[in-house]
């Protein structure tokens, strides 16, 4: 695997969510229309927002968080947003630039820590006006504490969502954790990978949420004691202590949720000064927390987004929580989830700072280069590109096409190590960004603000969801219930328990699925005792949750309600087969639930062939195994065959076949099935069928599933296709409605 993958595969690991559909169609008068015109306004609050930074020491734990305490300690940047009485003029900017680690020359200034070049583009805008430093406003306010993801940094976790809590009358303050941020990793890339000398560099622990943890609560216990107080800005006398909650994101997620659960296993207790916790995109990495460490949460959770991780599996299990939600988002784009709107304002300014004279040059002689170049340089291609390629998911997919003014052809061939294949890809995709138009960015930071803020004042304000901030600091009544968010087709919201019913797999091997396009529709037949064509000796290179792409001269074929035929496919390692690039990042993102991944199939503007659409190890497959594809011009086909593949850290094979025909025609043939599940959440088993990526998101619940073994022997069927159609089954394990030892509210 490599560093890149590495990466990103460790930091993407979120919570999963539900089955059942329960949505509503209620804002999407018009779903096809371009996110301009999404017409719900923010729930933003009654107060200004103020901001400071400051870096805060923990005397009890050297800078890596061991102990005995041999240094100074262990000092950790915050970011703090709150209400203020000040009048906002002007959006301020969040960079990656961190004072712990940038510009600490030898570790004088913070021993023990590296001293790691700063990247110089601008960064990316506050999507609210924000006073600087502003005072404080009168009152009593709820705390939060923001936990960000895997090598992220505080400024670029929830940015939007924490300045609208703030503008809800909340002191936030994001904690960045030191030697698991950003900056971090440049510091980390450029010594190991490009042999620049930097200062003392501290291991990476072992113990990454444990020590995450205890960031959190010294943040809480330092905030309470007064230790971030400054003039104008009385922190610890404005806060309630009896209302703090925690909100984390991807693997920040997991450190909210263990903030409340505690870590048996490391003899960490539970924070109960902690009365709720949101968990955005979080898991349990590892398995770390125990059954008996769910059992231990006795405080409101919400588990939001839930595109990877427990929730889907193990919702139930949380016995002790006085109430709980899961928040299920068909299609929930894991980065753009996290970053907001500050995503693609930091794509453009990157991509116009990067120095093209560094490739090649900067493998080979990092010392004739300017650090700050190679620092903007290995932020920009490790985060946004290389890990991709050229049509990478998150650029084209979610951002308008002015991210690339004023970026020349050069640059973008730097950014991907010198590749021209981007200058195609820009050329072929351009004209149509952003391409994801029914789950947009500022849809899903709506989403994420909307829930956030409903659940907090739900559960830490006691008030209802719809009443803004009272600038007088006084309660509002007690409610006994959560008034949820307008109802939203791409959501679906499960409270206090969850009852699947399994969908196990009812296709057996030499099944055979046969897609034959006729004008708007497919005709699909499906027949038994077919035998798998030959594989062919091409075996491609997609280990890692790659993708290979295939082309072939002279061939393409027509797709019922697409102008031109399909000539490029891309074949992921995790069982997809698109006309683009096959997931939220490298591979497919098959860690949610069943109503996640029907919105990554339906809803991302491209042809997916899901072959199994599951997490798949080519690597660890059987002798002779692998991926495989070839163009057979006798009958002018392309076959890709998955050979012997089994799911990722599992060991029995899976083998599927696909063949797509000059004239259109598609055949999915089954050589064997293997009834388990992804690494992080054991609960999909496979997706397989065709999707034209072109549903709305207002027809989310009317292109169902089908039941493919209820047409086998029987004569074909047709189904419409051209207009956002789908005809796929998906396979999953089922969740016990037990729901635990005491009684649930509704």
């Amino acid at each position: 695997m490599s560093n890149n993958n590495r990466r990103w595969l460790s930091g993407f690991v979120g919570v999963c969510c539900a089955l059942s559909i329960l949505v509503g169609a209620g804002r999407w008068a018009h779903a096809d229309e371009a996110a301009s015109q999404w017409n719900v306004t923010a729930p933003r609050g009654s107060y200004a927002i103020g901001h400071t930074t400051m870096v805060v020491w923990d005397t009890t734990r050297n800078p890596d968080g061991s102990t005995p305490v041999t240094t100074p300690g262990r000092p950790l940047y915050v970011q703090i947003w709150y209400p203020t009485s000040a009048q906002p003029t002007q959006h301020i900017r969040y960079t990656w630039n961190n004072p712990i680690y940038n510009q600490n020359p030898g570790g004088a200034v913070y021993p023990g820590l590296p001293d790691t070049p700063p990247v110089t583009f601008a960064g990316s805008l506050s999507s609210h006006r924000i006073a600087e430093g502003g005072p404080l406003a009168k009152g009593s306010f709820p705390l939060l504490v923001a936990t960000h993801g895997y090598e992220v940094s505080a400024g670029k976790n929830l940015p939007d969502t924490l300045e609208t809590l703030a503008s809800n009358g909340y002191i936030v303050a994001s904690v960045e954790h030191t030697g698991d941020d950003d900056a971090w990793y440049q510091t980390y890339f450029m010594e190991h990978y490009l042999g620049l000398q930097l200062g003392p560099n501290p291991s990476i622990y072992a113990d990454t949420i444990y020590q995450r943890v205890k960031d959190v609560s010294f943040v809480i216990s330092a905030i309470l004691a007064g230790q971030l107080n400054r003039p104008g800005l009385p922190f610890a006398a404005a806060i309630n202590p009896g209302q703090i909650g925690v909100i984390g994101y991807s693997l920040g997620g997991m450190t909210a949720l263990a903030t409340v659960t505690g870590i048996s296993s490391m003899g960490l207790p539970a924070d109960r000064r902690v009365r709720a916790a949101f968990m955005g995109a979080g898991t349990n990495y590892g398995l770390l927390l125990t059954a008996g460490d769910y059992a231990n949460a006795d405080v409101p959770l919400m588990f939001f987004g839930n595109d990877t991780g427990i929730a889907y599996s193990n919702f139930n299990a949380f016995v002790n929580a006085p109430k709980k939600y899961l928040v299920d988002i068909a299609g929930w784009n894991h980065h753009i989830g996290q970053y907001q709107t500050s995503w693609c304002q930091d794509i453009h300014n990157s991509l116009v700072a990067i120095n093209p004279a560094l490739f090649p040059g900067v493998f080979s002689d990092p010392g004739a280069f300017n650090p700050s170049d190679i620092a903007n340089y290995v932020f920009d291609s490790t985060f946004y590109w290389s890990y991709t390629g050229p049509y990478e998911d998150g650029v084209y997919n979610f951002c308008p096409a002015s991210v690339f003014d004023g970026v020349s052809d050069a640059q973008l061939q730097a950014v991907l190590f010198g590749n021209p294949q981007i200058l195609a890809a820009k050329q072929q995709l351009e004209a149509d960004m952003p391409l994801e138009r029914q789950l947009p960015i500022a849809e899903s930071t709506e989403l994420t603000n909307e829930y956030a803020v409903s659940f907090f004042d739900a559960m830490l304000h006691h008030r209802d969801a719809g009443e803004s901030g009272d600038p007088d600091g006084h309660d509002v009544p007690n409610r006994a219930h959560m008034r949820m968010p307008p109802d939203n087709p791409l959501v679906h919201v499960v409270k206090n328990c969850e009852h699947v019913r399994a969908h196990p797999f009812n296709l057996s091997g030499g099944d055979q699925i046969e897609f034959v396009p006729v004008g708007g529709y497919y005709r699909v037949s499906v027949r038994a005792g077919q035998a798998l064509l030959a594989s062919g000796s091409t075996k491609l290179n997609v280990a890692g949750n790659g993708t290979a792409t295939l082309s072939y001269p002279g061939f393409s074929f027509p797709v019922p309600g697409t102008g031109q035929p399909v000539s490029t496919l891309f074949v992921s390692e995790d069982g997809a087969i698109t006309s683009r690039t096959s997931g939220d990042y490298t591979g497919v993102d098959d860690n949610g639930s069943p109503w996640y991944m029907r919105g990554q199939l339906l809803l991302t503007n491209r042809l997916t062939i899901g072959v199994l659409m599951k997490d798949l190890d080519s690597s660890a497959a059987l002798p002779g195994g692998g991926v495989f594809a070839w163009y057979d011009a006798a009958h002018h086909r392309v076959i890709v065959t998955y050979l012997n593949v089994p799911a990722a850290g599992t060991s029995a094979p899976n083998t599927l076949q696909v063949v797509i025909y000059a004239s259109g025609t598609i055949d999915i043939t089954i050589g064997q099935l293997a009834d388990t599940g992804p690494n992080y959440a054991p609960g999909i088993l496979g997706t397989i069928g065709i999707a034209s990526g072109r549903t709305r998101a207002a027809d989310l619940r009317r292109v169902r599933p089908i039941d493919f073994a209820a047409l086998l022997g029987g004569p074909p069927a047709m189904f419409e296709f051209a207009h956002g159609g789908a005809i796929y089954e998906q396979f999953y394990q089922g969740i016990s409605a037990a729901c635990g030892m005491r009684r649930q509210g509704d």
